[in-house]
């Protein structure tokens, strides 16, 4: 006989927006929903990062949003995750080197 442990749920990892370079996920937390942003950000989808973005503030005003994945930012990324971060409510962490050297080159204040 089996004993039954309590269950916990893992919370699902839901797709915001994915392209052949670009992929934003969002998985619901009990303080703050985590934002996965894994690859490429630039001027060719940068305003669907920006509606992802929105779209999961909608659903949770405070999130967290980890960068660690992307391998390529440029400026109007940047801008996107930038304003993200303003206006509120957003932590923008795991910050990779060359966004880091980015945002240092552009004067931008650190994200971490």
């Amino acid at each position: 006989m089996s004993h039954m442990r309590d269950r916990v749920d893992i919370p699902a990892e839901q797709l915001l927006y994915v392209d052949s370079i670009l992929r934003v996920t969002c998985t619901a937390m009990p303080v703050s929903s985590m934002i996965r942003i894994v690859g490429e950000v630039d001027a060719c989808n940068s305003g669907e990062l920006l509606r992802a973005l929105t779209q999961a503030r909608q659903v949770d005003d405070s999130l967290i949003i980890d960068v660690g994945g992307l391998s390529f930012v440029d400026v109007t990324g940047l801008r996107v995750l930038a304003a993200v971060a303003e206006a509120g409510g957003a932590v923008i962490c795991n910050t990779p080197p060359q966004m880091s050297r980015l945002m240092g080159l552009l004067r931008m204040p650190a994200f971490d």
